[in-house]
């Protein structure tokens, strides 16, 4: 059974507002970290799940969420993550983060390792040793991009 925990304004309203939306001032490589704001609001057991909370929360995300003039994120990126995960297993999202990008696409976090996912393409890097690794515009499909995330994973790159 999962547990979620939702805090609702005075109002009883959980429909998405600018009020009840995570959202903060994007930094200078365009991206959103409000990991810790989720922490505060939701307790969920499965990682999956968890995964799929913050998909949703991205998909309500409208144009100038961080008040800088962000894009909110692309439809066919949310389906692309949402297929991801369809096909993934619980393990796979293991400190995994999902966060916007100011230009309608999402970065997926882990550690010292990154992945940026677009349309149709994406790319990823991995800090180990201190050196940077990675590779750009890999042809996107849900099969494609949960090899890499399990790579990173197990740090075979």
């Amino acid at each position: 059974m999962h547990q979620i925990i939702m805090i609702m304004d005075n109002t009883n309203n959980i429909s998405p507002t600018p009020n009840n939306i995570a959202s903060e001032p994007a930094v200078a490589f365009g991206s959103t970290r409000y990991g810790k704001k989720y922490d505060a609001v939701l307790t969920i057991q499965n990682e999956k799940s968890r995964i799929k909370v913050s998909i949703d929360k991205l998909s309500y995300l409208n144009f100038d969420w961080d008040g800088m003039a962000a894009l909110p994120i692309n439809n066919e990126i949310i389906n692309n993550i949402t297929e991801v995960v369809r096909i993934s297993k619980n393990n796979d999202w293991i400190e995994w983060q999902i966060e916007p990008n100011v230009n309608g696409t999402i970065f997926l976090r882990h550690d010292d390792a990154a992945i940026s996912l677009g349309i149709n393409t994406f790319s990823y890097y991995v800090k180990k040793g201190g050196k940077v690794t990675g590779k750009n515009k890999i042809i996107f499909s849900p099969e494609s991009l949960i090899e890499t995330i399990r790579m990173i994973n197990l740090r075979n790159l």
